[in-house]
């Protein structure tokens, strides 16, 4: 009998949890076979999982759930050595996710009849259970779906909701914030108290809207966080290396769209980390350092930006290596500096001279820093030779709705996001110092680089007596963005850009205010490169080359 769409939500769930709980509580029981905490997480979770596939006659799941929860009952009772058969539990982990993943999909289950037959042998030891050419009855329906009876009995405190209908929220939450701030602008123009008191109050409800409905769409990053120590495990043991996972901040919350993003860029980093940054246990003991290295995967907040670095303790980056390599590939000159070559890395160069199914193609820091880049974010590395790498990622926490500072230049208007500025200065036009290939301030004894907004754009430059300066920080870096004017802050929606300037380099969106203009928002991860050109015929270069086809 199928099971009813609305249920097969529910299961599929329901099972994602379970499995998940499960792969965590095993890889803890492997590093601490007297963690009896984890054994019982194994079993009520397989034993849940059971109860679920019987309810969906999902038999081929519910006889594998069945003969795993037999394996656990033998380790528990002494019967089976946990370290004899942590692989094939594993193995049956994957074929329940598959099964789930295909049946997620409209699929059928994995074919689990052989793998049974081993759990079995393995749980009796060969010594108890069935005879010799005896069948070992199946689980019935009705006693494995006896949970799933019980949890229905409870309030029901959360219901899955499909992402598609998140989005649609999302996008009418968009809408109706357009509306407001069109309703603002005839606020202003009306001048009427009744009219601004109902304004004012739509906008408190619409705020209130918007909120709840991002909420609804944050995820803790920790359903990332937690797919890797099952990654890290299995490749820790094909390289022969001993790793420690550590996870710190796996309940930093980001929008949905953001987590499903970032998952391939952090297996990149990951994986490099653990095929190059560490040592084998060998190396390490000739090093002095303990055989057991450590990937500490760690997300915090800042502002409006989510911070997750991946850090090892391994040998660092080899920085003249990666120089030669990079001059033998045209990427780097002879006098390149120290921040040149590690930047290299994220441009394909790589001094391995092997291929491993893991890595080493030089592809996958390219892959992560245009990925990270596309979001809006930014990514930066430090080393220290036998002391270890350490990659930075900075992403926006949500990539729909962002605060935004309005600058005006040649007359039009332009948004910066907010989580990139660190102050806004007015100085005289005598505090801007002509170098010798750029223009720059001092600020409280730190000199800041200066790139004219008008100047990329090619639009006239003004000559007023005060300029006023938006200084923009990623990371370390800082630099000073020239405008006509400062205008005021704003929360915007983010729209895709128009086909015919998609190509421009400065813009990484746009947005319709209220007044019904159509506002660019300035890509500050591309201004951040064009100010560090060093003259004027390269920057006058590249603006013609990015706005062709406008």
């Amino acid at each position: 009998m199928a099971v009813i769409k609305k249920h097969l939500d529910v299961f599929l769930v329901e099972s994602r949890q379970h499995l998940e709980l499960m792969n965590q509580a095993l890889l803890a029981l492997e590093k601490n076979p007297e963690r009896t905490e984890s054994l019982r997480q194994c079993m009520v979770s397989l034993h849940t999982l059971k109860g679920i596939a019987g309810t969906a006659n999902w038999h081929e799941m519910e006889s594998l759930a069945h003969a795993l929860e037999d394996v656990f009952d033998a380790v528990k009772n002494k019967k089976c050595v946990l370290g004899d058969c942590v692989d094939i539990l594993f193995q049956g982990f994957d074929i329940l996710t598959a099964s789930v993943e295909a049946l997620g999909k409209g699929g059928k289950e994995h074919m689990t009849k052989a793998l049974v037959e081993r759990l079995e042998n393995l749980a009796t030891g060969g010594s108890r259970g069935t005879k010799a050419g005896e069948a070992k009855p199946a689980p019935t329906g009705r006693s494995s779906a006896e949970p799933k009876l019980t949890q229905g009995i409870e309030k029901i405190q959360i219901v899955p909701v499909r992402v598609e209908r998140l989005d649609l929220l999302m996008n009418l939450a968009e809408e109706l914030l357009t509306t407001r701030l069109r309703l603002d602008q005839i606020k202003e123009t009306l001048d009427n108290p009744e009219l601004t008191a109902t304004v004012e109050n739509l906008g408190r409800l619409v705020t209130e809207i918007q909120f709840n409905v991002m909420q609804s769409r944050m995820v803790p990053i920790g359903s990332v966080f937690n797919l890797f120590n099952r990654m890290v495990r299995d490749l820790s043991k094909q390289k022969a290396k001993q790793v420690n996972l550590e996870m710190v901040g796996s309940d930093i919350e980001l929008d949905r769209t953001v987590v499903d993003e970032i998952g391939e860029s952090l297996v990149h980093l990951i994986r490099n980390a653990l095929d190059h940054g560490l040592e084998t246990p060998e190396q390490r003991k000739q090093s002095g350092k303990p055989p057991y290295g450590t990937i500490r995967l760690t997300a915090s907040r800042s502002k409006e930006l989510a911070i997750v670095e991946v850090k090892d303790d391994g040998a660092g980056l080899d920085l003249e290596a990666i120089k030669k390599a990079g001059i033998a590939r045209g990427v780097l000159r002879p006098d390149a500096t120290k921040a040149e070559v590690m930047e290299s890395i994220f441009s394909g160069v790589s001094t391995t001279k092997k291929v491993t199914k893991i890595s080493g193609r030089g592809i996958g820091l390219d892959i992560v820093k245009k990925k990270i880049e596309s979001l809006g974010g930014s990514v930066k590395v430090t080393s220290e030779p036998k002391r270890g790498t350490t990659f930075t990622l900075e992403i926006p926490l949500t990539l729909a709705i962002i605060r935004t500072l309005f600058v005006q230049v040649g007359g039009q208007k332009y948004a910066v996001p907010a989580a990139a500025i660190e102050r806004l200065v007015t100085v005289g036009r005598q505090d801007i110092k002509g170098m010798l290939e750029y223009e720059a301030i001092v600020l409280e004894g730190e000199e800041i680089p200066l790139t004219r907004l008008g100047d990329l754009l090619e639009v006239p430059k003004t000559l007023e007596q005060n300029q006023p300066i938006v200084v923009i920080k990623r990371g370390e870096e800082k630099f000073g963005l020239i405008v006509d004017a400062l205008l005021s802050t704003q929360e915007i929606v983010i729209k895709p850009l128009n086909r015919l300037i998609r190509q421009n380099n400065y813009f990484a969106g746009s947005s319709i205010i209220g007044s019904g203009e159509v506002v660019l928002i300035l890509d500050i991860a591309n201004l951040l490169i064009t100010k560090s050109l060093t003259t004027s015929a390269e920057r006058i270069e590249l603006v013609g080359q990015s706005t062709k086809g406008r």
